[in-house]
């Protein structure tokens, strides 16, 4: 798997290619959901985060 960095981003950005993101709750979650394609995995661990509003 290649390591995504704010680098490769900002050249995946400036060349125009999609970039593909998905949300997790917790690093367990964030494994369940981490797949072969996928860019980017972004993990809440802000605890009742989501409760907050």
């Amino acid at each position: 798997m290649k390591r995504i960095t704010t680098h490769t981003l900002q050249e995946m950005k400036l060349r125009g290619k999609k970039i593909s993101m998905l949300t997790a709750y917790d690093f367990s979650m964030a494994k369940i959901v981490d797949v072969d394609g996928m860019d980017i995995i972004l993990v809440e661990d802000f605890p009742n985060f989501s409760e907050s509003y």
